[in-house]
């Protein structure tokens, strides 16, 4: 803005100074060209033009306007001026070869050139005004005019101009400043109003983030929970089994072999009650022994791996190959027990399947995931006996409930060269 004023009251100054500048030459013209017409082809004004200029310039009105009259010629040489003593001598002046080029140069206040030291001296206003002077017959520039005009009018136009045009620019900064002011108070005000909303907004998405997690941790322990239930549902069922119908077979079995040997007038005795009751004794116990848990929580994953392969082994006499690699020492007990179940339900599988075929169980641990791995080299199970009546056998739907609870994965896929592998991957911390 300040240079704004500054440009606008520059502007303001050069076209007043102009227009007094050409109304002031048309009156002064009109003394000065006369007086240059008779000059000497050496350039020199006549003593009586001389005389009759200073008695114009002595004691009129026109010479108490004018400070100071000067005459040139277009080479510089000054030929007349109210000062005597600057008269033959030459300057070099660039205003005064445009005013001997056709125009007008007017400065204000700005004596700053060399046969100017008098004018200065005054202390007054002054404006200072090159005109050309032509002649009368053929209208060319024969010399050029310079005259200093007392101006307090002008300097006092030019002080009003400048106050006026700084109190309209200070105003419109002003204006603008509160415009401003209030635009960037506004855009602060919604601003901050949008910063308690997004902190407000943060805030509730971190106490939802926080219920969520909470609420995922009450689901994972209602996971777990519902896994260990299972375990000692089945252990529950597996010991009303011994303790109540194996008990009673038992009992019934010694009975009917009592009186099998007490009956002496048998002649052929075959005992066909007693082994029945035995073979449905024997069933039951392995159901028993299948549903019951052993204790795996004081053993680490490897001893409950190793669990589940000797307890198989020792109920269908076969071997399994087992390979275990970088499992850890320590481990949660619903993985334990997930894993437990899993090795025995796909051995159980792969020795209904597969029969007297090799069979093969391996687990380790990478980038914090178990897997578990039961293969056999049999025929391989067709598709149709992985479910009944369009679901999953029995065994297979365990095995993939007790995974997903763990939010694992479970597949099964067939090997090259014939057989079947059950692939199962475990979170290390479910």
């Amino acid at each position: 803005m300040a240079i704004l004023g500054s440009w606008i009251t520059s502007g303001i100054s050069a076209s007043t100074l102009d227009s007094a500048a050409k109304s002031s030459s048309v009156f002064v013209e009109t003394f000065l060209e006369p007086a240059v017409q008779d000059l000497s082809p050496d350039g020199v004004m006549a003593p009586a033009q001389i005389a009759r200029l200073d008695r114009l310039l002595a004691d009129t009105p026109l010479g108490e306007r004018l400070i100071s009259v000067k005459v040139w010629r277009p080479d510089g040489t000054i030929v007349y001026s109210t000062n005597k003593d600057l008269i033959g001598r030459q300057f070099d002046a660039s205003d005064v070869a445009m005013a001997a080029g056709g125009e007008i140069v007017a400065s204000y206040d700005t004596l700053d050139n060399r046969e100017g030291a008098t004018e200065r001296a005054t202390g007054l206003p002054l404006i200072e005004i090159y005109a050309p002077l032509r002649s009368l017959e053929g209208g060319e520039i024969v010399a050029v005019g310079e005259y200093y005009e007392h101006a307090p009018w002008f300097a006092d136009n030019l002080e009003r101009t400048r106050i006026s045009t700084w109190a309209v620019v200070g105003a419109t900064t002003a204006g603008m400043i509160g415009i401003l002011f209030l635009l960037v108070l506004r855009g602060s005000s919604i601003i901050t109003s949008q910063r308690k909303q997004l902190d407000l907004r943060i805030a509730e998405a971190d106490l939802m983030a926080t219920q969520n997690e909470s609420l995922r941790a009450v689901a994972d322990k209602a996971r777990l929970d519902a896994s260990e239930a299972n375990e000692q549902l089945l252990a529950s069922i597996g010991a009303d089994l011994h303790d109540g119908p194996i008990q009673m077979l038992s009992l019934l079995t010694l009975r009917l072999s009592a009186e099998e040997e007490a009956d002496e007038n048998a002649v052929q005795p075959t005992g066909d009650g007693a082994r029945l009751a035995q073979s449905v004794l024997r069933e039951l116990r392995t159901i028993s022994a299948g549903l019951v848990l052993p204790e795996i929580a004081s053993t680490d994953l490897r001893g409950a791996l190793q669990l589940a392969v000797l307890r198989h082994e020792g109920l269908t006499g076969r071997q399994v190959d087992a390979h275990f690699a970088k499992l850890p020492k320590t481990s949660p007990l619903p993985l334990k027990t997930c894993a437990y179940r899993v090795v025995q339900e796909a051995l159980s599988n792969a020795y209904k399947h597969a029969g007297e075929a090799h069979t093969e169980v391996r687990a380790t641990v990478s980038d914090g995931t178990l897997r578990i791995t039961v293969s056999d080299t049999g025929p391989g199970m067709p598709a149709e006996e992985r479910v009944v009546d369009g679901r999953e056998q029995l065994g297979l739907a365990g095995i993939r409930n007790r995974v997903n609870a763990l939010k694992g994965e479970f597949y099964i896929e067939p090997l090259k060269g014939g057989g079947t592998s059950m692939n199962v991957l475990l979170p290390i911390d479910p």
